[in-house]
């Protein structure tokens, strides 16, 4: 391989990587919203129960439900913002991909080339 397809192709594993990270950045913030709204039912629903202390400290369950509700929305926000930087890292991906694919085809046919006239150039001239 040349030096042009050996750089396009570490490009390419360094792309790839990069994709996987803000994969696994969303996922972990879509996760965190899972978690956030989850725990906001949980106080909602010791909120309502009988003979909790919502009676006694109301803010402090409304704070809370407040906080997660926030806090799910900031991940959902963080997981939206990470889903476009997925998507921009796949259309890298692909470029780079294309590049990679574009430099092997030539590398091929400079090496077919080079064969080739190799070939011509051990054959013995013939006679006229």
């Amino acid at each position: 391989m040349s030096r042009r397809t050996d750089r396009l192709t570490k490009v390419l594993v360094l792309q790839e990587k990069l994709k996987e990270l803000h994969e696994t950045r969303q996922a972990m913030h879509a996760a965190n919203a899972h978690f956030a709204a989850r725990e906001a039912e949980d106080v909602v629903e010791a909120f309502n129960a009988e003979g909790s202390l919502s009676s006694v400290f109301p803010e402090i369950y409304h704070a809370r439900i407040a906080a997660a509700t926030a806090a799910k929305q900031q991940h959902l926000a963080n997981a939206h913002v990470e889903g476009l930087r997925v998507a921009k890292a796949s259309a890298r991906v692909d470029a780079v991909g294309r590049a990679v694919t574009v430099s092997r085809r030539a590398d091929e046919r400079f090496a077919e080339e080079r064969d080739r006239t190799e070939a011509l150039s051990r054959q013995p001239a013939k006679p006229k």
